[in-house]
């Protein structure tokens, strides 16, 4: 009942970080954190310590959730960083969210089906926002305060040559990676009417990713399809050359509106640009480059003023980190990718599959080091250091 229990919890916390990211709404994401952990602690002296943590997940979460943002933090008011309008403390909440995967490691749950699920309704909710907001002024007004106050969703209205967008981009819909490569490897072990449902959530999936009006989330979520079906697929050599044409083909017709979205002069990509310029010269100062100027330390950008983050994910820890402390966590988040070399768990390839075009995403969206997005990557954790046996898949994959 207790493993029920924790499971309904974890439940909770999903629908928390997936639709109010913020924790605006309803102020759940500490209360559900806490009991969790409360849950599993309880679980765990109850059944005399009979499952274990496997020392490698409890040393990787020690080192990249506690000893490097902590000794970052120290590091920053060393400096005589000042305390007013510090965010560092901040940031640490959403690094202890990682520490959710010694419960999902302890108690054995593999939350990817329950976050596919609960990512699903987002993406029906982006189609429905989209139809009830399209040429209704009075909608659109209501469902743009909303998103705004609340920070769980913004109507974005991007033009890209002579292609306009305007699409609600909700914040966590860069997680809609894992149920798209969820649903793909499904298929691919499915058959029948459980085939054609799954195929349907998939679409479903990448409809609402597509919505966002984004060029990553528009990418990714076409690309982690065929990625996940490249993977699995018995005949890779035609797939991957059907695939470049059909890719060439779609480039050539919309080449006008790419060159638009690979411009330096599109709005976004020049605050991006502006914003590397400045982690080069920020990187140019030998102290921050080995040491970072600390988690949560302010800087002035070009662009936006003094930030404590930016959209430039990688750049941004190490400027907070300095190379000697960040190309460590940089290499901690590639360490699950490792499991796409072994051949024995190509049945949960896909979750690793989702997890890297993720990444990618990440390079342009600070999503990552929120509460949110470390909760993903501690699901990705639970599975990577998992010491059970390796997963079978009941069915043969199906050929592509």
């Amino acid at each position: 009942m207790k493993h029920k229990a924790i499971s309904l919890l974890l439940l909770c916390l999903l629908f928390v970080a997936v639709f109010d990211p913020s924790d605006k709404i309803a102020h759940m994401k500490v209360p559900l954190f806490a009991a969790v952990w409360a849950l599993t602690a309880m679980n765990y002296c109850l059944r005399r310590c009979i499952s274990t943590v496997p020392l490698s997940l409890l040393m990787y979460v020690i080192g990249f959730t506690f000893l490097i943002p902590l000794w970052s933090i120290c590091w920053y008011f060393s400096q005589n960083g000042a305390l007013d309008g510090y965010d560092g403390f901040n940031y640490l909440k959403g690094y202890l969210f990682l520490t959710l995967c010694i419960p999902l490691a302890l108690e054995k749950i593999d939350l990817v089906p329950m976050l596919s699920y609960v990512l699903t309704i987002q993406a029906a909710l982006a189609s429905f926002v989209y139809v009830i907001t399209s040429n209704n002024p009075v909608a659109l007004a209501f469902v743009y305060g909303f998103g705004s106050e609340y920070g769980v969703f913004s109507m974005s209205d991007r033009t890209y040559g002579e292609t306009h967008i305007s699409q609600p981009y909700f914040v966590t819909s860069p997680l809609m990676v894992i149920p798209i490569s969820y649903f793909t490897f499904k298929c691919f072990v499915s058959k029948g009417r459980k085939r054609i449902l799954y195929l349907l959530l998939l679409i479903l999936n990448v409809m609402g990713m597509f919505r966002s009006g984004t060029r990553n989330n528009m990418i990714a979520s076409v690309v982690t399809l065929l990625l996940v079906w490249l993977w699995y697929s018995r005949r890779r050599v035609l797939l991957a050359c059907s695939i470049v044409m059909l890719v060439a083909a779609v480039a050539f017709i919309q080449r006008s509106t790419i060159q638009a979205m690979m411009s330096p002069d599109d709005v976004s990509n020049a605050v991006k640009i502006h914003f590397i310029r400045d982690y080069i010269l920020l990187l140019s100062e030998p102290k921050t480059f080995l040491l970072g100027q600390g988690l949560g330390a302010a800087f002035n950008s070009t662009e936006r003023g003094y930030v404590t983050i930016s959209e430039i994910t990688y750049m941004d820890l190490l400027r907070s980190y300095g190379v000697l402390f960040g190309v460590p966590m940089l290499l901690g988040l590639l360490y699950p990718l490792r499991r796409l070399a072994n051949h024995r768990w190509k049945s949960v390839h896909f979750l690793y599959l989702g997890y890297a075009v993720y990444l990618y995403l990440c390079t342009a969206n600070p999503l990552l080091v929120s509460s949110s997005g470390m909760l993903v990557f501690s699901i990705v954790l639970a599975q990577t250091f998992s010491v059970s046996q390796v997963p079978k898949v009941a069915t043969k994959l199906a050929e592509a």
